[in-house]
């Protein structure tokens, strides 16, 4: 396990540089000039002068050859300067640290709902005997499936907040207010539940279900039976480990469609992660702030792969044994 933790990790480094060459390299290709953009929202529209886009573009370096500002980076990146924020002037990791905590607070407490529901209801849709409650199911499944994120996210708002002011509308706290544990639950939920349910929802609770009806006949689970150990044990031990198999080795994805959709669920709720400062740098072409920001949105979807893998190896022998034959 120690060769394969320590392969898997050469691996995600070996695929981080990958990312952040790609994610450079697109951003540099994208249209415009980014010296003229920063310099016409500074000046709330106005048109900048040639020479005042011709000493800006010198001052972020984007004369030089793509390679070249690329090196420079990465030597940076490595010994953590990130670089500055052709906006506001400030260092990114600086905006990195305003935002990132609560794009993983959030994502955090989407996955953590997300996935126990799953576990909760896939079990249900597996062990259950009644065809009616399976049928139930499987139609609020089909209508989750089909309702985008965003659209969601809306009704939720609409429902909870607008309607019957159940619970705040956005943001973590109310204006003026400092934040409070309490306050910021509650500006938690819906959003949390917006991302917690969208169509990837439906996934979880198949592969759970398929999992464990796989193995619900097997010889071990009825060899347990027979052996009078009580019905929680049989779950909990026999049944649920290895039909648990193919949920957790999606988990490294969910994260990343998670992820993925964070960023339109922080806009709408105006949660203050990653996804607001997204769009407001990809606005005013701000490359710098946007270039860490879909680096540090790759590196957690990296680590979530590795640490799901590893949870499926500690989960399967089968994969174990394998993983270290291959090794």
């Amino acid at each position: 396990m120690a060769l394969r933790l320590l392969s898997r990790l050469a691996t995600a480094a070996l695929v981080a540089v990958a990312l952040s060459a790609v994610c450079f390299g697109l951003l540099d290709a994208a249209p415009g000039d980014p010296a003229a953009s920063v310099l016409e929202a500074r000046s709330g529209g106005r048109p900048a002068t040639p020479a005042a886009i011709a000493e800006l573009r010198a001052e972020m370096g984007l004369n030089d050859a793509p390679p070249v500002r690329y090196r420079r980076w990465a030597s940076h990146a490595l010994r953590g300067d990130l670089g500055t924020s052709s906006m506001s002037g400030r260092p990114v990791t600086a905006t990195l640290g305003d935002t990132v905590p609560w794009t993983l607070l959030l994502t955090a407490a989407a996955m953590l709902l997300s996935f126990t529901a799953a576990l909760a209801v896939g079990l249900v849709a597996a062990l259950a005997r009644r065809a009616w409650l399976r049928r139930g199911i499987d139609l609020v499944l089909f209508v989750m499936g089909g309702m985008p994120g965003f659209v969601a996210a809306l009704l939720l708002l609409y429902v909870f907040a607008a309607a019957t002011h159940l619970m705040p509308s956005g943001g973590v706290s109310r204006p003026g207010e400092p934040v409070t544990a309490y306050g910021l639950l509650a500006h938690l939920v819906l959003p949390a539940c917006a991302l917690a349910f969208g169509h990837h929802f439906g996934i979880y609770v198949r592969l759970v279900e398929n999992g464990v009806r796989r193995v619900k006949d097997a010889p071990h689970v009825e060899n347990a039976r027979v052996r009078g150990l009580p019905g929680r044990t049989v779950v909990t031990r026999h049944l649920m480990r290895p039909g648990l198999v193919p949920f957790t080795a999606r988990l490294g994805a969910g994260a990343g469609t998670l992820i993925a959709g964070v960023y339109a669920t922080e806009v709408i709720f105006s949660w203050p992660g990653m996804g607001r400062e997204a769009v407001a740098a990809a606005r005013a072409q701000d490359y710098p702030v946007l270039t860490a920001i879909v680096l540090s949105t790759g590196l957690v979807v990296i680590a979530a792969n590795l640490v799901a893998e590893l949870i499926v190896a500690a989960l399967d022998p089968r994969v174990r044994t394998g993983l270290a034959d291959a090794l």
